[in-house]
């Protein structure tokens, strides 16, 4: 008797698995059931449909029903709901356009992904709009835009699809407002690095409106009236709703599966539920951090692909594990963007971990061959073992390669004395011999080495006004901009005004980004002096005092 694998949903997880489970199994009857029109497409490319940037919407649909059903040899079911499980009798109800029936399996994986968070909003259910989270979200943007011309667009939410979708509507033609609730926007990452997004958007026109909340909502002269928590209010033609999504755990709840304390399906190694003969895959699960333990959710395209292939595999008799995530991410608008791989300091911290930092802001590639762009880094690691525990950069070029390579290195368990002599590819257009991975392995080391000296912006912040602070940067750049009470004596020169230092007091150093700083504050440490040395530079001071 053949095998009968039943998988709930599509996209990522499920359309994965089930091609998994045909690969690794081909007598196997495989049963694929979605509630929507399509199967298998590029959620993530949605944005950039909208904004024209992706020409061809069938360059997002990657498998139909059909080409699906034919390569894998699957049974797929569309416009189908999944409706109860019951583990005990092993089916599953289901309705489809016509009737309501079960079908039975052996194996059943659920990867029935996440249902977007609608918020509380007072007079929401009385509004017109739209998300841009499936094909269908998608087309009705289109529509709306060639059918009505609106002028202006709302997107409440600032993370990563508030933001994708934000640059979409700009290129529209549309005057957009972003209204995120949180501090800053895509608070996942650390305010002092977003900030690249939000001056890149400040300056595309769009309008940023951070720590604000929608409190009603409510259609006024043709227009949507958006009212905010500081009194403010906006009228817009086109109002977006990127609040984020919430794992769609309604399904496996019915057939008892266990769910953990982040709210998605609690699986093990092998995407096993607490349920026999049921896996689950994808955003509908919670992720355990290869880094603390911790369970957290994660609901990202890589991971639940890879989640999937695994689910696929067993269930069909095959033997992968997928071996815990370290969280890895990334979100651009425009040439801007930030990426960021791991724990953050405040969850670093949060999870029990001796956590310390550093930033560094370096070219992506060696300064003489032209237009070379920078990238501003913080790598947090841990005291205690030297592991590196996260990192956020932000920049243009070059940003996602370095935090792929720290992904990797974190992946791997390496601490931040490998980076001091990781190698990296360099020629003069690409890199440079000592790239920004490598340096920002050497600024951690000697912190940990207690020879760096160094202190951060925001510990630079809270000292009094009258410490004895030195800009070792040229004439010209000390000119342009210094920081309050500062005092210029340029590095090169630094031995010969040893005069202008009070030996007597602690003198901390500041140049553009550090590296500077760095060469004065060895100068005067050997000398006697108690220096210390503002990490980042200037250009660090600057972001925080932003935030």
């Amino acid at each position: 008797m053949s095998e009968k694998i039943v998988v709930i949903g599509g996209v990522a997880a499920g359309a994965t698995a089930a091609a998994k489970a045909r690969r690794t199994l081909e007598s196997a009857e495989i049963t694929l059931i979605e509630k929507g029109n399509f199967i298998s497409y590029a959620n993530c490319g949605l944005p950039y449909h909208v904004s024209g940037i992706i020409k061809k919407r069938n360059a997002l649909l990657l498998h139909t029903p059909r080409t699906f059903g034919r390569r894998f040899k699957a049974d797929v079911k569309i416009n189908t709901e999944a409706l109860s499980i019951n583990p005990d009798e092993k089916y599953v109800n289901i309705r489809d356009e016509e009737d309501e029936y079960k079908i039975d399996y052996d194996k059943l994986i659920i990867a029935n992904g996440a249902i977007s968070i609608i918020p509380p909003i007072k007079g929401i259910e009385n509004v017109n709009y739209f998300s841009m989270r499936t094909v269908d979200d998608m087309d009705n943007v289109k529509k709306h835009i060639e059918e009505t011309a609106p002028e202006t667009a709302v997107v409440i939410g600032g993370g990563y699809i508030g933001i994708e979708t934000a640059e979409a509507l700009m290129h529209c033609g549309l005057k957009v407002t972003v209204i995120e609730a949180a501090d800053h926007i895509i608070p996942v990452f650390p305010p002092e690095v977003t900030l690249r997004i939000k001056d890149t958007m400040t300056a595309a026109g769009v309008e940023v409106l951070e720590k604000s909340l929608v409190t009603e909502l409510k259609k006024e002269n043709g227009k949507i009236k958006v009212k905010l928590n500081n009194g403010q209010s906006l009228n817009t033609d086109l109002l977006m709703l990127c609040t984020g999504v919430k794992p769609d755990t309604g399904l496996a709840k019915t057939a008892g599966v266990k769910t953990g304390t982040a709210g998605g399906i609690v699986v093990n190694e092998k995407m096993e539920t607490s349920a026999k003969d049921i896996y689950a895959a994808g955003d509908v699960t919670e992720k355990i951090s290869r880094i603390s333990g911790a369970s957290f959710l994660l609901p990202l395209a890589g991971p639940a692909n890879r989640q999937g292939r695994v689910a696929g595999c067993n269930a069909a008799g095959g033997n992968l594990i997928f071996p815990n995530v370290v969280g890895t991410s990334i979100v651009g608008f425009e040439d801007a963007c930030v990426a960021h791989t791991g724990l953050t300091y405040e969850e670093a911290l949060k999870q029990g971990f001796d956590a310390d930092f550093i930033y560094t802001e370096d070219a992506h590639r060696v300064t003489y061959y032209p237009d070379p762009k920078y990238i501003f880094l913080k790598l947090v690691f841990d005291r205690k073992t030297s592991k590196i525990l996260g990192a956020t950069a932000s920049g243009t070029d070059g940003v996602a390669r370095r935090i792929d390579i720290l992904s990797t290195a974190i992946y791997a368990g390496l601490t931040v004395y490998d980076l001091e002599n990781l190698e990296t590819c360099y020629a003069p257009q690409y890199g440079a011999p000592k790239d920004n991975v490598n340096i920002a392995g050497f600024v951690a080391s000697n912190r940990l080495r207690k020879i760096g000296f160094g202190i951060t912006p925001q510990e630079f912040l809270q000292l009094p006004k009258d410490i004895q602070l030195i800009d070792v940067r040229t004439r010209i750049e000390f000119k342009i901009e210094k920081l309050d009470n500062a005092v210029n004596l340029y590095v090169n020169e630094l031995r010969d005004k040893l005069d202008k230092i009070d030996a007597s007091k602690p003198v901390y150093i500041y140049c553009t980004v550090g590296f500077r700083g760095f060469i004065a504050l060895r100068i005067l440490r050997q000398l006697g002096y108690e220096a210390y040395n503002i990490l980042g530079g200037i250009e660090a001071v600057k972001r925080l005092k932003k935030i």
